[in-house]
């Protein structure tokens, strides 16, 4: 019989997931970081496509916000395509594709209609299938990627990686005598490397199981995917890029904003010792300083220098939108070499600005409050998306946009509640992507898309009317609450934050 997962684990769902990394806005900043022209320009549709994309959360969220798209979406298990496809379908997002098929398949041109896209995205998938099926990528690629294009990809980096390398091999051996299902199965194999390590195996790291423990229950889909795969393997970049150089592939930048610039990435002796290398090798070189064991690198097919004057009037039109409280600014943010504090004289006054509307780099810079020449267009964009203060806001927020991502945020909503789902994303019509939202700013989005008058109490009263339709009780560490006051007095302080401060970002981004 033949075996059509190839070692990858399919008995069991990957988890769903929303990823910003990979939606065009966040790609295209981090090209004009490194002044790299992005695929497409400013406004023009893109056809999008992503690899291995799960039940398709990102796709359909790029999809649903963002009209100008054409989005596929392709992965080999039948049932994630079946899920994401019913997704498309309740909340009629129609510029969607979803197709069951393999990456030899596609690399072989077996799919029909395909165009050449602007954007190719693979998220969990190189470090994790076999060497065929990276070449198919790479074969894909060549194929379908418009010259200009881009390739977003993310892996298990070394040398990061190579404490873990024992044990997983170990978690894999363990795992493979037993024929349950991978969920159980690599809890067994979890409780085996743990024995092996107390009986003094110290090649397995105690502090490695301590962190995967904790992954148990929820996390189990997650760690049978990350640990099981048969052809599980982490990679330095220069391999990946050596791979991708036959599809024409070039590394411009990290989807991680601030690994983009040198002074905040590295000491100036690390620098010293990273510009010693061979150009080609300087990314592999950075990973033997950086705390990255996990890679989100940007290549692409016949990347174009942007000319100075056209990249600063790129970036000084480049809106931006605050997507956190206004209680949460901060000026101090966390980098690779540890924590800087942003110019209080130029980002006191822009950060205060976009806490009243969305504001384009080059307004920023003209506040009459603020030092504007203290902080260049490109570093306002990179440390306040770096940061994750703010988000590019690419699209306008149209009331024809807004009622399409209310259609789909519905449906996502009632299959995320049927599921059990305590976090989800939003789809957002101005950021052409999504947002990620808890539980209850999930309740208090279905009782005001269906009519709750958005006002606390109403509020309150409609999220626990929700909540006894459908059976579910709020929780304290885990155990139900029973008393009803205090179910109503939690559900109330939530929903007196989500009215003050989640609701004006939602409209402000053209979510709701």
């Amino acid at each position: 019989m033949t075996d059509w997962t190839e070692g990858y684990v399919s008995d069991i769902e990957y988890l769903p997931g929303f990823y910003v990394e990979q939606t065009p806005a966040h790609l295209d900043a981090a090209c004009l970081l490194r002044g790299v022209e992005p695929p497409v320009e400013d406004g023009a549709p893109y056809a999008y496509c992503e690899l291995g994309c799960g039940v398709g959360e990102t796709a359909l969220a790029i999809a649903a916000a963002d009209a100008r798209a054409r989005v596929w979406g392709f992965d080999f298990n039948p049932a994630h395509i079946a899920r994401g496809r019913a997704l498309a379908e309740a909340g009629k997002v129609e510029n969607i594709f979803l197709e069951e098929a393999s990456f030899e398949e596609l690399a072989a041109g077996k799919r029909a209609g395909l165009p050449m896209f602007d954007y190719i995205a693979l998220h969990g998938v190189w470090s994790w299938v076999s060497p065929e099926n990276r070449r198919h990528i790479v074969d894909f690629a060549a194929r379908y990627l418009k010259p200009g294009g881009l390739l977003y990809v993310t892996y298990n980096a070394l040398p990061r990686w190579t404490p873990s390398m024992p044990m997983q091999r170990l978690l894999r051996l363990s795992a493979a005598r037993d024929a349950d299902r991978s969920d159980r199965r690599v809890l067994r194999a979890l409780d085996t490397a743990r024995a092996f390590a107390e009986a003094g195996a110290d090649m397995i790291p105690t502090e490695i199981l301590d962190k995967l423990d904790k992954e148990r229950g929820e996390g189990t889909a997650y760690l049978s995917h990350e640990y099981l795969n048969a052809h599980w393997s982490p990679c330095f970049h220069a391999d990946v890029a050596e791979d991708l150089a036959a599809a024409k592939l070039s590394f411009v930048a990290t989807a991680n904003l601030f690994e983009n610039f040198p002074d905040l990435s590295l000491t100036e002796a690390q620098r010293k010792l990273v510009e010693s290398v061979a150009a080609g090798y300087a990314e592999t070189a950075r990973d033997y300083f950086l705390a990255r064991s996990f890679r989100r690198d940007i290549f692409m097919r016949g990347p174009r220098p942007i000319p100075a004057r056209r990249l600063e009037r790129r970036l000084a039109l480049q809106k931006l939108c605050l997507v956190v409280p206004p209680s949460a600014v901060t000026l101090a943010v966390k980098v690779p070499v540890g924590e800087a504090t942003l110019n209080e004289s130029f980002y006191g006054p822009a950060l205060q600005a976009l806490a009243g509307r969305p504001m384009t780099i080059g307004e920023l810079r003209a506040l009459p409050e603020a030092d504007g020449s203290s902080a260049t267009e490109r570093e306002v964009l990179g440390m306040l998306i770096g940061s994750r203060q703010a988000m590019a806001l690419p699209n306008p927020v149209t009331a024809e946009a807004v009622d399409a991502v209310r259609r789909y945020n519905r449906a996502h909503l009632s299959i995320c509640a049927d599921e059990g789902r305590a976090v989800c994303a939003l789809a957002a019509a101005g950021l052409g992507a999504g947002i990620t939202v808890r539980l209850f700013e999930m309740l208090a989005y279905e009782v005001l898309v269906d009519g709750a008058e958005e006002e606390a109490g109403a509020v309150t009263a409609a999220i626990r009317a929700l909540l006894r339709e459908r059976g579910d009780r709020l929780r304290d560490q885990g155990a139900p609450i029973e008393d009803e006051a205090q179910v109503l007095r939690l559900i109330r302080e939530n929903v007196d934050l989500i009215l003050t401060l989640a609701l004006p970002m939602w409209r402000r981004v053209g979510a709701i």
